[in-house]
């Protein structure tokens, strides 16, 4: 007999409608979507918690953040009847009002525990505390290939009703998405048509606009680009399916995980507590935080430099083996559509998770379209930044080293992929490289610091070294975006004074 239930909760859909948005109202409508992202799995939690029948059979909530939900309750008949009509009634309403933009899936295991720890599930006994984890993903994964089954078979007509065609049709000023049920919304003597829900959204993100005093996008540009970071936690899902001996240790890490990402009433989270630092408060938003991912809009710089400071904080924070945060960032004009901008800031973070750094996958950052390790590269690189921006704004080095060492590296790259296709290696970007800097040493025969600089390049970074022209070009267009950067700062600090 299994006398306990491991109750699930998935919210599918995140991402889609998180950042289904045109530019129009872009920081508010995200702002008020996250928030409200977070208020319904609390209150999705809350309903089936204050159930009579799983109240009186002791609910113990594990984990409740970014769209996930795990409930340990005593097992009966009826709570498993009162569990089955609470999730047909969700389904139905999250159906109503966003019409498979959000869906939520929500199963169950019955199980018991053995006294050595292990668990009996789905008639298989003694397994590891993980396979109550690996069960219910694959419940939510049939669930998502049967999305809407329920709603066909109970709501026909309404779920393939014919919507008119004729007039003019109504279309949200923020999603772009075609309804009839938009309604009108003056926003700052503005007539929008939106919709119903996402009225709401924009009201919840001005409320916390006032509270949370956050910027536009434009404004976080500061007269350049914006950065779009997304980062989630490296090896979650392996460590939830293996990493804990019993249910106490799961519970008191999902808190812990929960309190590094998320800011709740009684609490700031770690992730804010950096936020607010004076390097990046009027600098960069967080957008979205739950669960283990992060998604963050401000002023291109800051998000990277945000990203370092977060990724080494967490890694310190939660002190396992193995669990990093990954994460990508996309540089756009600030006027760029938001939701073209958080897919590639999507991609780039896929690529961190696809990247290998000494036979270890993962635990890497992308930036300008390229992947680095945290781990020794990406200090590597912003070491040669710092020098490169130093050198350039007040020692004369020349700027042209940067679009140089960026053609050699392009050539270098080309000539990796000619030797995959078999193809015979070319190495004229080595000598062409040692000729210019040996020139810059030559002409810069006065300024010790840039000449010391130059020949390290020239003798101990590049010469027989192809890895690091990659890198040495990556700090090299990070330098010379830092440096158009402050020269716009300047001219805005001199036309104040003025």
């Amino acid at each position: 007999m299994y006398d306990k239930l491991f109750v699930g909760g998935d919210l599918s859909g995140i991402q889609k409608f998180l950042y289904n948005i045109t530019s129009k109202k872009a920081a508010v409508s995200l702002k008020g979507r996250s928030f409200y992202l977070r208020q319904y799995m609390d209150g999705v939690c809350k309903r089936l918690t204050e159930l009579p029948e799983v109240s009186a059979a002791s609910p113990d909530v594990i984990y409740c953040s970014g769209g996930k939900l795990y409930v340990i309750i005593q097992n009966s008949p009826q709570t498993q009847e009162a569990l089955a009509s609470f999730t047909k009634r969700e389904k139905s309403e999250i159906w109503k009002e966003h019409r498979g933009q959000l869906s939520i899936n929500i199963s169950w295991v019955p199980f018991s525990e053995n006294a050595d720890g292990s668990i009996n599930a789905n008639g298989c006994e003694r397994q590891p505390l993980g396979f109550l984890w690996q069960c219910m993903t694959e419940d939510f994964a049939r669930q998502k290939n049967q999305k809407f089954l329920e709603e066909i078979r109970d709501n026909y007509d309404d779920f393939f009703e014919i919507i008119p065609v004729g007039g003019k049709p109504k279309v949200c000023a923020v999603t772009g998405i075609e309804s009839p049920d938009c309604v009108s919304f003056y926003y700052k003597d503005e007539n929008l048509l939106v919709l119903p829900s996402v009225k709401q959204q924009i009201e919840l993100g001005e409320e916390l606009r006032k509270k949370d005093d956050f910027l536009t996008f434009e404004d976080y540009a500061a007269g350049s680009y914006l950065g779009i970071l997304r980062m989630d936690v490296d090896g979650l899902g392996k460590l939830f399916a293996n990493g804990f001996p019993t249910i106490a240790e799961y519970k008191a890490f999902s808190n812990h995980l929960d309190a590094y990402f998320t800011s709740k009433e009684d609490h700031v989270s770690n992730l804010q507590r950096i936020q607010q630092k004076d390097d990046y408060r009027t600098h960069l938003n967080i957008i979205y935080a739950g669960g283990d991912d992060i998604f963050v809009v401000g002023r291109w710089d800051k998000v990277i430099d945000f990203a370092a400071e977060v990724r080494n904080d967490f890694v310190k924070y939660v002190g396992k083996e193995g669990v990093s945060l990954s994460g990508g960032v996309a540089i756009v004009p600030p006027k760029f559509p938001i939701a073209k901008a958080a897919e590639m800031a999507g991609e780039a973070e896929d690529a961190a998770k696809e990247y290998e750094y000494k036979g270890k996958p993962k635990n890497a950052f992308c930036m300008f379209g390229q992947t680095v390790s945290w781990q020794d590269e990406f200090e590597y690189v912003e070491q040669y930044k710092n020098e490169f921006v130093d050198l350039i704004m007040h020692m004369d080095m020349p700027r042209s080293i940067l679009h140089k060492i960026m053609s050699y590296a392009a050539i270098a790259a080309r000539n990796e992929r000619d030797k995959k296709k078999g193809k015979p290696e070319n190495f004229s970007y080595i000598w062409h490289s040692a000729y210019y800097l040996t020139r810059v040493i030559e002409r810069q025969n006065k300024n010790t610091a840039v000449v010391e600089f130059c020949k390290r390049l020239r003798d101990r970074e590049l010469y027989g070294k192809i890895a690091n022209f990659r890198l040495m070009a990556l700090a090299a267009r990070w330098a010379e975006l830092t440096i158009r950067l402050n020269q716009i700062l300047k001219e805005k600090n001199d036309l104040s004074r003025n």
